[in-house]
């Protein structure tokens, strides 16, 4: 997760990490987002916050339109979207005059803007994260299901 929020620690982000990790006793898994392209977040958000990204296949996130309400975290099935907060500053002109609380949802954008790809799949010591497309996604079925078959014969 430290690669995570390394990544994100920009001007205009919020240096956070876009995953999770679910830890047992025995294992720990990580609750990212899956970009389903008929995203249940996307279609619950009432400002167009989340987005799917036909370019990129992936659910875009558009920070400044987030209000916070939450319905995003509420319908992602896979309990990959959370709701953050961080105090932003009131301007009078060039004057800060205070500061406001802003609201803004926080999910895995895939790294998109970095060049080598998802940053905890390439700091990851056991290779457990992959980032995996449909092309990749279809030989590692088959395989499995060539596996299965010789398994049983």
């Amino acid at each position: 997760m430290a690669a995570c929020i390394e990544a994100h620690d920009i001007p205009g982000n919020i240096a956070a990490p876009r995953l999770r990790v679910t830890r047992t006793y025995e294992i720990s898994a990580p609750v990212a987002c899956h970009h389903c392209e008929d995203a249940p977040c996307a279609k619950a958000c009432p400002t167009g916050a989340l987005f799917f990204d036909p370019k990129n296949h992936r659910i875009g996130v558009n920070e400044d339109n987030c209000i916070g309400c939450k319905s995003c975290v509420m319908a992602c099935p896979f309990g990959a979207v959370s709701v953050a907060t961080t105090q932003v500053p009131v301007l009078m002109g060039d004057v800060r005059v205070g500061s406001q609380t802003k609201s803004f949802v926080l999910k895995c954008d895939l790294c998109v803007d970095r060049p080598g790809g998802p940053a905890c799949a390439e700091a990851c010591p056991t290779k457990g994260l992959t980032l995996v497309d449909e092309e990749r996604l279809a030989e590692l079925t088959a395989e499995r299901a060539r596996a299965t078959i010789e398994n049983e014969a």
